[in-house]
């Protein structure tokens, strides 16, 4: 039983239903559907994220505080900071994480610790690194819980269906598991994002006449 616990506890983590508010946030997806996009402009920006986003950003910064455990979290949070150069993709990243951390000092108050300002990608390392979760397999879940997050938003505001953001799914996990790779590779090497369309697309979103996500 007691090998079985990291994985459930990655499950948890990572579960739809762990009521941290992903939902609520599209990652500039919602900007793109306003100006008409559909499933190839989705597969173009999950593609973006993957390569060049959060495929290098926050899987390098996971692995660092997974494999820190605690040790220079502060700097790592700085460095977060100014890699997120639109204000709300960085308040996201710091709403998301505090909620994640005070879930988890609820539900497993060993795995708890204190940081300044709890960037998600950290807080999921350091967690998990507590509640026993292979490197591995932290990155692999949290890659495909990003991607998710990006189809989900999709299919609420694009005309993209659920099959057809599986099948998005399943052309981006070969290009995921590289990631993850680079990522225990050379974290520090991969702890950079050049997404400028993204970037201005997300912050757009504050200013469209409609909207469906908080960013």
């Amino acid at each position: 039983m007691r090998t079985d616990l990291p994985l459930l506890r990655l499950l948890q983590l990572f579960d739809s239903q762990f009521p941290v508010g992903a939902f609520a946030h599209s990652s500039g997806v919602e900007t793109y559907a306003a100006l008409g996009g559909s499933v190839p402009e989705l597969r173009q920006v999950l593609q973006a994220q993957i390569e060049l986003g959060w495929g290098r950003s926050e899987l390098a910064a996971a692995y660092l505080a997974w494999r820190g455990d605690g040790s220079g979290l502060d700097a790592l949070a700085q460095t977060l900071d100014a890699l997120k150069v639109v204000p709300s993709v960085r308040d996201t990243s710091i709403g998301l994480g505090r909620r994640t951390l005070d879930l988890v000092r609820r539900l497993y108050p060993d795995a708890a610790f204190e940081i300044g300002r709890p960037h998600h990608a950290i807080v999921v390392g350091v967690a998990a690194r507590r509640l026993g979760v292979d490197a591995r397999d932290l990155l692999l879940a949290f890659a495909q819980s990003l991607a998710m997050g990006t189809l989900t938003a999709a299919i609420r505001c694009m005309p993209v269906s659920p099959a057809q953001a599986q099948e998005v799914l399943v052309e981006a996990h070969a290009h995921m598991s590289l990631a993850v790779e680079r990522a225990i590779a050379d974290p520090e090497g991969s702890l950079f994002t050049c997404t400028p369309a993204l970037d201005i697309r997300s912050f757009q979103q504050a200013h469209l006449h409609t909207r469906l996500f908080q960013s």
